[in-house]
């Protein structure tokens, strides 16, 4: 099924790209919280399971894919943006906090190990 989509010409494309990751992980935080909200899961579940932890592992994650592919650093807004736009969407706005975390969280993963040094 995977190899199936993998080889439709269009996803061969994108995927050539370097910065292709960046943009798949910033997509699916633009729709986890929609499917959070789709299924009714509760506030609080979503706070913290989905914009605490797993946003926050994404966002580390891109950070340190930004690194080791060595693209440039303006992408590191590509995902918070993502976030902030389903945020003005959809949510309260104390909500775009967690927009600035992911931003530290993703220059902690470009620093990688250099963060004392």
């Amino acid at each position: 099924m995977i190899d199936k989509i993998k080889n439709i010409p269009v996803i061969k494309k994108l995927n050539s790209y370097e910065v292709t990751p960046v943009i798949y992980w910033s997509v699916l935080v633009m729709i986890l919280p929609l499917l959070f909200s789709l299924f009714s899961i509760g506030t609080i579940w979503r706070v913290s399971l989905l914009f605490i932890l797993a946003n926050s592992f994404i966002s580390y994650h891109v950070g340190k894919l930004i690194k080791k592919r060595n693209l440039k650093h303006y992408w590191l807004l590509l995902m918070p943006g993502c976030f902030c736009l389903i945020v003005l969407i959809k949510y309260a706005n104390y909500n775009f906090l967690f927009g600035l975390i992911y931003l530290i969280l993703e220059i902690f993963g470009v620093m990688d190990n250099q963060i004392y040094a």
